[in-house]
């Protein structure tokens, strides 16, 4: 008996120190920022997939990027003509493109909130836009957990819109990472980064200006971002602080011109010089080119305009828009990061003639029976066969080294 009981002592003893050893490690590699948990695809953690830590010195990691143009409204996506509710699911007019949003970010430009009627709040299209906060979930469920909230639009149901709007996105899809508009002037102060497989991403976005700007409240000081030299500068320079890589997007351009114009050139220098990787562009309602800035740091990969995601407009042109992908990877020894496997993917919007149906299409689905039943082609008697969309992106892309313009 008495062997037994030392023996049992024994094994009780090696069981406690092995606890006390596992806990004094857990602790001591949260202190050190060892323990690391990714920014997802799809908005969380895998199952079953463990934590990366993080990547010593002299070693290298890379993170995925995958962005679409304006998600852009018009009432009549959501009302039928008489005004009353479409019953329909918002899910299914993204439904097509969750086979693409498997990078690590995937992102999206709100050209039009979706703050829904709490508040005193009506939904409505042009030039007031609102959209059903069913939107939300939606784009979310797509995969998409990067929103840039920041757009001449995003006023356009006052501070309550905006703050209607984030709070939704805060409670519902807490994953969404939401740059530009901001609740208070703390969180406005404080820089966006996501952490991914150890790389700090730095994050922002920014706007030319506002429809429904509430001028001489406190809040058109901070609430969403202006374009703004010194205060992207300010930004940036805090922002390059705590973080690795940065990716800016910016509302910004002249409207159906598939040319990028002299203030979005001086912009993407500065943004160059201040040391950001990718810009990503947004508002013309047309795609626009890439193109490499080369400055004296590093290289800047820069999509002027992805054009329109999903609209309600009527011409063949703002049916096509353009879903970016590129690949960064960062050594953390160099402290540099390169971007590399960069492409641009035709995507389209079909909808009927009755203004139903909405779906949205990449090149590689689009064919020219869907051609025949869209609505500007019976309609307006434009053309979005196949073979336009292939030429009219090659014409305005252009060839530019390090870029695959995929059209097929």
């Amino acid at each position: 008996m008495k062997k037994r009981s030392y023996t049992f002592e024994k094994f009780l003893i090696g069981v406690v120190s092995i606890l006390l050893v596992a806990c004094i490690a857990l602790i001591f590699g949260l202190k050190s920022g060892l323990v690391n948990i990714d920014f997802k695809s799809k908005g969380e953690q895998k199952k079953g997939e463990k934590a990366e830590q993080k990547v010593e010195s002299g070693e290298q990691a890379s993170f995925t990027f995958m962005g679409v143009g304006d998600n852009l409204l018009h009432d009549v996506i959501f009302y039928n003509m008489d005004q009353t509710m479409k019953d329909i699911d918002y899910n299914t007019i993204y439904s097509n493109i969750t086979q693409y949003t498997t990078a690590d970010i995937n992102y999206i430009n709100y050209e039009t909130i979706c703050a829904g009627t709490e508040n005193g709040l009506t939904l409505g299209g042009y030039p007031a836009f609102n959209g059903p906060t069913g939107f939300n979930d939606a784009v979310a469920n797509a995969g998409f957990n990067w929103f840039s909230l920041c757009s001449n639009h995003t006023y356009d149901r006052g501070i309550t819109g905006v703050l209607t709007e984030l709070d939704y996105i805060k409670t519902h899809q807490p994953q969404v990472t939401v740059t530009g508009a901001y609740a208070s002037a703390e969180e406005a102060s404080t820089p966006t980064v996501v952490e991914i497989n150890g790389i700090k991403v730095g994050l922002a976005s920014y706007c030319y200006g506002f429809e429904g700007e509430p001028v001489g409240t406190d809040e058109a000081n901070w609430m969403v971002n202006r374009i703004d030299e010194n205060k992207i500068r300010n930004d940036l320079a805090v922002l390059n602080e705590v973080s690795d890589v940065q990716i800016v997007t910016m509302h910004w351009g002249s409207e159906y011109h598939t040319e990028q114009n002299e203030e979005q050139e001086y912009y993407a220098n500065l943004l160059n010089e201040l040391g950001v990787e990718v810009i990503i562009g947004a508002h013309p309602h047309v795609i626009e080119p890439v193109e490499w800035i080369h400055g004296k740091e590093q290289d800047t990969l820069c999509y002027y305009s992805l054009g329109n995601f999903i609209s309600a407009q009527n011409a063949n042109d703002n049916m096509i828009g353009g879903m970016a992908n590129f690949k960064v990877t960062y050594n953390f020894d160099t402290k540099k990061a390169t971007v590399s496997d960069a492409t641009f993917t035709p995507t389209i919007t079909y909808y009927d003639p009755s203004y139903n149906n909405y779906q949205i299409y990449t090149i590689h689905e689009w064919n020219d029976d869907l051609a025949a039943s869209h609505e500007v082609t019976l309609v307006e008697k434009h053309d979005l066969t196949k073979a336009y969309v292939q030429e009219y992106v090659k014409n305005v892309m252009k060839n530019v080294k390090n870029v695959t313009v995929v059209l097929e």
